[in-house]
């Protein structure tokens, strides 16, 4: 049993971007490409990402982060993050995707297994993240028959917009 916790517990956070031309014309419809930007982080840059984000980074966090560069084949217009996160019924893989202007464009559920999945996927609840960044608290009302899970992706956008913030600045 303590095995299987720990297994779950070191690959929760790992969240691969399953989808990225679906996730592109969903957040940035004006989209023609991507790049990745692997960004191996210092343990500095990992303290301040925790900080940031009010919560500490799992020990797969604290060593690589990916942020994928969106291009509308000019420049780059926008990136997209993936994180993932502990869920009672197995991982909830959330993407965002974040304008030029460091702002939240759209945050996309890409598996999620819960009971409150239809809650927590619903546009009343993930649109309310548009338009917001890194803020002390991001201004968010999960619905109320979303639980536990609306937290997870509400701890997630934050902790992506952390990474955001720490990594796409210089050092």
């Amino acid at each position: 049993m303590g095995l299987v916790a720990w297994a779950g517990s070191a690959w929760a956070d790992v969240c691969v971007w399953r989808d990225p031309e679906r996730t592109m014309a969903q957040l940035f419809p004006e989209a023609r490409d991507y790049r990745t930007a692997i960004h191996k982080l210092t343990p500095a840059q990992a303290t301040r990402v925790a900080t940031l984000a009010g919560q500490p980074l799992t020990p797969d966090e604290t060593q690589e982060f990916n942020i994928y560069e969106i291009t509308d084949g000019k420049g780059v217009i926008g990136k997209v993050l993936a994180l993932a996160g502990p869920g009672e019924y197995g991982t909830i893989e959330t993407v965002i995707g974040i304008g030029a202007d460091d702002r939240i464009r759209g945050v996309y559920i890409q598996r999620i297994r819960e009971r409150q999945r239809a809650a927590v996927q619903s546009d009343a609840f993930l649109g309310q993240f548009k338009g917001q960044s890194l803020t002390p608290e991001l201004k968010v009302t999960p619905p109320t028959d979303a639980g536990k899970p609306a937290q997870v992706v509400i701890a997630l956008v934050r902790k992506m917009l952390a990474f955001d913030r720490v990594l796409s600045t210089a050092p």
